[in-house]
């Protein structure tokens, strides 16, 4: 998984080479925890985002600090010789996750709807469990305003990546933009970048949909499958696409609950469901 080796590489770098360490490595739990500041020395610390000097709360070769809020914790270390480390940081997080909304204009030649991978940053995990987002990402939403997306998720701040949802990452098909970095709010143009200036239809249209995007659970069964792969859902979806692993569209028609796939042979398939807002959803079954 990409982003759990990253961040596992960035962890064992500054355990190694690093004087002063802050743990756990996730910095998002729903329940209050401890947070752990360790290092050969003494250590000079706050918890409000301040930058720590001499004069701060201080401790020996060990902090222990509850997290019973967000807190952003900023320390550095005196060795035994006098001499100083750098100011290491970290956010952390209990409780609910901030709101993040983001927004994303596709180009008119896209036809398989818009798709965003995100690297959140503060903060990394939910629940202590590092999120790694694989290629395509999450399908965004038609929000009915010209060729815009939007998707909401929980983060301060993150680094995002847009792309049309074509299922390989390494095909000619794939088309995708670099990272962005987002907070709360994103609006960003495939073309023009991020704006600042949103048409107007883009909060009518999301206002007007909203309750059709709420509340969507999916469920394939059996899988694997045989002959009839049954598909549980409250939405209502206009039509379906079953795709093979190469990316070909091996069967297409209007949607039903039961879709006969008996005449496929043997391997993995994406199911991508579409409902009459333009709104993707891509499920992985196997056919036996």
């Amino acid at each position: 998984m990409k982003k759990f080796s990253l961040s596992l590489s960035i962890f064992l770098s500054s355990f190694y080479f690093s004087q002063i360490t802050i743990l756990p490595l996730g910095t998002h739990y729903y329940n209050t925890y401890q947070a752990a500041i360790s290092g050969n020395g003494t250590i000079y610390y706050t918890t409000n985002g301040s930058t720590p000097t001499l004069n701060s709360p201080s401790a020996v070769n060990n902090v222990q600090i509850l997290i019973d809020q967000n807190k952003e914790i900023k320390a550095f270390l005196v060795d035994g010789q006098g001499n100083p480390s750098a100011v290491v940081s970290k956010k952390y997080y209990t409780g609910n996750i901030p709101s993040a909304a983001i927004y994303f204009k596709a180009p008119s030649t896209w036809t398989s709807g818009s798709c965003v991978m995100i690297d959140m940053v503060n903060p990394n995990s939910i629940d202590g469990l590092l999120i790694d987002t694989l290629w395509p990402g999450i399908p965004m939403q038609s929000t009915g305003c010209e060729t815009w997306y939007k998707i909401n998720k929980n983060f301060e701040n993150a680094n995002l990546r847009f792309n049309n949802c074509f299922i390989y990452e390494n095909f000619p098909q794939a088309i995708s933009t670099h990272l962005i970095p987002a907070g709360s709010t994103i609006y960003y143009d495939f073309t023009d970048g991020e704006i600042t200036n949103p048409p107007s239809c883009l909060f009518l249209a999301s206002h007007e949909n909203l309750s059709e995007n709420k509340g969507v659970l999916i469920k394939l069964y059996p899988n694997p499958v045989s002959d009839i792969l049954k598909v549980n859902t409250s939405r209502y979806f206009q039509e379906y696409e079953i795709i093979d692993v190469s990316g070909k569209v091996v069967s297409k028609n209007k949607f039903v609950n039961e879709i006969p796939i008996g005449d496929l042979t043997s391997g993995n398939y994406f199911l991508k469901l579409k409902d009459p807002y333009g709104s993707l959803v891509l499920l992985k079954f196997i056919k036996k």
